[in-house]
């Protein structure tokens, strides 16, 4: 590690959202570029820093910073060069000299402690003493907050968030209740606060510690999609985590009830802990829902001619499942409409959108994704939007995840949807704060249709919406069962009902579109992967490399995601003379690389020829067109049209996509898909997770592994369990 002190000549470039900096500093050797998360610098800062070089493409060698702190001048001559940089406002070379002559070495102290003193030299006053002395204290403060969070192991780009937002009372709150952290900076979570606890000595059985435990347990449950726990499983959980006695905690969670934060209640005889947002949340949901759900006074025989009438104006040939499903819906002010691949879903969304047309009625089409939202106005020739924009997304006000109010839309009760009718598909995507959101916008005497697959994997998010409304036996619901697309010999079609019903596959015969490659190294896995993406299947299927999509069941291992991602990365855009390419905390992105946007920004800005707009989505595909390193900026094309600009502060937003999970790839649908299998953790090896991941695909599956670990996944039905209660809430 290199150990370099200098001054602040000046700040290159600075992001003050995340403290990142390059700057420019010199001693009597010269001057040096460092790089890192710093505290706001002065011009003539003295700053001590540690960490190594590293070559820059374009700007040369940097020191990328591991440990800072500001330096204290101590001889005459530092002090004299400190004060004349300009750091102090009002002191100049010429007041420096004035300054360091009259006190010496004790200058900085007479500067900072004794303003009166320091009006002694000629040309300041007592008030601009006494201004010069606050700047200098605060400088003081600063170096001082920095080294002792230093010593509590605080990494520095946290130590500057921390003292911008406490300022000298951080003291007190990192010995009392470091786990305020938690509600007040941006990416603090309880190990984190909980490791500065332990620096600073905190009880382990403080009540900040176990109530800061207790959060973040409800909050990993909902990360594991659960909408409440057993409170056996909580205090499992919570007793391994905090490590102290049962007693202490249910204390804890007795006073949360009691502060309205959490409901402690019953589900089938069980005690079980909701968030209290949560618990209001499910039972608002199962309430709008049931007033939702009504009979219009129609004419049932005048709807069955009009439908009638409209199927031959069409010339379409529909199943009586198909029909009792369309004529559901006009009947009926909430359907469900669930079924698998080839059952002619689309087939249904398409005659509807006819019916309700031609009674002129106001239709919305929306997905839970962007990708699914496009695939949805493909297939029905109609715009279709995400749930978020057709609901005018506003933001998460903070990072509060246990607040029902985590999702903001302009459209609520106050200002609802205008439209008679609003079809949603992929139902199974969507979590419960999303339902909640829609049906806050919606109104008793709207139509609400909802379509999906129930043996999709569920929503990444908090609840089982699709499988609890269906459960519940409330809800109208018509099961589509009837397979078209197997007639017309789609084996990608016909396996996956295979695979629902646990059936064995065949994994010898291979056909035009459904392949098993039998290698059992992931070695070989990997070069059988990458030169069928690269040289087989663009021809076989009529596509581009970049339409070929790997689908992974997991995010690790020599066949996940991650390794997959730079396997396919060096050979499909190797590096070359000229092209640009840079590391990011996610990873090396090169021009020319695949990416997906993993989080969805509605306020992001992209250009289309001469069209504007904003909002790309989780799960939307582009290509890194340039990366620009002097204003530090990254273009990327999506859907080669759409073209955004990242910062490289926003480059979290992004990963590379040549390899994705199969939770990503939901609501999506590819040319062809490639999907590795060997070793799979045990936790992703069941029916659901496979079965999506195959219908992903529109021409052509490629399976390269091993046959044993795709049976084990056909025949383990198991769902992982997910704790809610929507259903027996509609039952009420």
């Amino acid at each position: 590690m290199i150990a370099l002190e200098g001054t602040v000549e000046h700040t290159v470039y600075r992001n003050e959202e995340n403290g990142y900096s390059v700057v420019e500093i010199s001693d009597e050797k010269g001057s040096v570029i460092i790089v890192g998360n710093l505290p706001a610098l002065s011009n003539g800062d003295l700053i001590h820093v540690e960490g190594e070089f590293v070559q820059h493409a374009t700007y040369g060698e940097q020191l990328k910073v591991e440990r800072f702190h500001f330096a204290t001048p101590q001889t005459v001559r530092s002090i004299e060069r400190y004060l004349a940089s300009g750091v102090i406002k009002g002191i100049g070379p010429m007041l420096a000299a004035r300054i360091v002559k009259k006190f010496q070495e004790d200058s900085l102290r007479i500067l900072e402690e004794e303003p009166r003193t320091l009006a002694k030299v000629p040309g300041i006053s007592v008030k601009g003493a006494e201004k010069m002395s606050a700047i200098a204290l605060e400088k003081r403060e600063l170096r001082s907050a920095l080294i002792y969070m230093d010593e509590l192991g605080i990494p520095l780009s946290l130590a500057t968030r921390i003292y911008e937002r406490y300022g000298n009372t951080l003291y007190d709150i990192l010995k009392t209740n470091p786990y305020r952290l938690i509600d007040d900076i941006t990416h603090v979570g309880f190990r984190i606060a909980d490791s500065i606890a332990r620096s600073t000595g905190l009880a382990a059985d403080s009540e900040f510690r176990i109530r800061s435990g207790l959060y973040y347990a409800m909050r990993q449950a909902l990360e594991g999609g659960h909408v409440f726990l057993p409170l056996a499983v909580l205090l499992e959980y919570a007793v391994k985590l905090l490590e102290v006695p049962e007693e202490a905690i249910l204390r804890e969670i007795d006073l949360f009830h009691l502060d309205k934060r959490f409901e402690v209640k019953s589900v089938a005889d069980v005690p079980v802990v909701y968030l209290a947002s949560y618990y209001y949340m499910e039972n608002a949901a199962a309430a709008m829902l049931t007033a939702l759900n009504q009979t219009f006074p129609l004419d049932e025989a005048a709807v069955t001619a009009d439908l009638e009438y409209l199927f031959r104006r069409h010339q379409l040939q529909l199943e009586p499942e198909q029909q009792e499903a369309i004529k559901t819906a006009v009947l009926q002010g909430l359907t469900v409409i669930t079924g698998g691949p080839g059952t002619g879903k689309t087939t249904i969304i398409s005659a509807m959108l006819d019916y309700f047309e031609s009674k002129e009625l106001s239709v919305a089409l929306a997905a839970p994704t962007g990708r699914a939202a496009k695939r949805m106005t493909e297939t029905t020739g109609r715009p279709a939007q995400t749930i978020h924009r057709l609901l005018e997304y506003l933001g998460a006000p903070g990072q509060d995840t246990d607040s029902a109010e985590l999702l903001h839309f302009t459209r609520n009760e106050s200002y609802p949807l205008e439209q008679d009718v609003v079809i949603l598909d992929e139902v199974s995507m969507v979590d419960l704060p999303l339902l909640y959101a829609l049906l806050r916008a919606l109104v008793p005497g709207t139509r609400l249709v909802l379509v999906g697959d129930t043996n999709q994997l569920p929503s990444v998010g908090p609840g089982n919406v699709l499988k609890d409304i269906i459960r519940s036996g409330r809800i109208r619901t018509i099961a589509l069962s009837r397979v078209f697309r197997q007639e017309e010999g789609s084996r990608i079609v016909s396996n996956a009902h295979r695979i629902i019903q646990g059936g064995a596959i065949d994994t010898a015969r291979s056909t035009n579109d459904f392949m098993f490659i039998r290698r059992y190294q992931p070695e070989v896995i990997q070069d059988v992967v990458t030169k069928l993406v690269r040289d087989k299947l663009p021809g076989h299927v009529g596509a581009q490399i970049s339409d070929i999509q790997v689908i992974s069941p997991s995010r690790r291992g020599p066949l996940g995601v991650e390794t997959m991602n730079q396997r396919l990365q060096e050979a499909l855009n190797p590096p070359e003379e000229g092209k640009k390419e840079r590391r990011f905390a996610g990873g090396l992105f090169r021009q020319g690389d695949k990416v997906m946007q993993i989080k969805n920004n509605y306020q992001k800005e992209w250009t289309a020829g001469h069209r504007q707009g904003t909002g790309v989505f989780n799960g939307d595909i582009g290509v890194i067109e340039d990366i620009r390193f002097f204003s530090e900026e990254v273009v990327v094309l999506f859907d080669e049209e759409r073209k955004a600009v990242y910062q490289f502060s926003e480059m979290n937003e992004l990963e590379l996509a040549y390899a994705i999970t199969v939770h990503k790839s939901q609501g999506s649908e590819y040319p062809a898909i490639v999907i590795p299998l060997w070793r799979v953790p045990p936790l992703l090896v069941y029916r659901s997770l496979i079965y999506t991941a195959i219908t992903r695909a529109q021409s052509c599956v490629c399976l390269v592994g091993d046959p044993a670990v795709f049976q084990q996944m056909i025949d383990n039905k198991r769902e992982q369990q997910r704790y809610s209660s929507l259903h027996l809430s509609l039952q009420q």
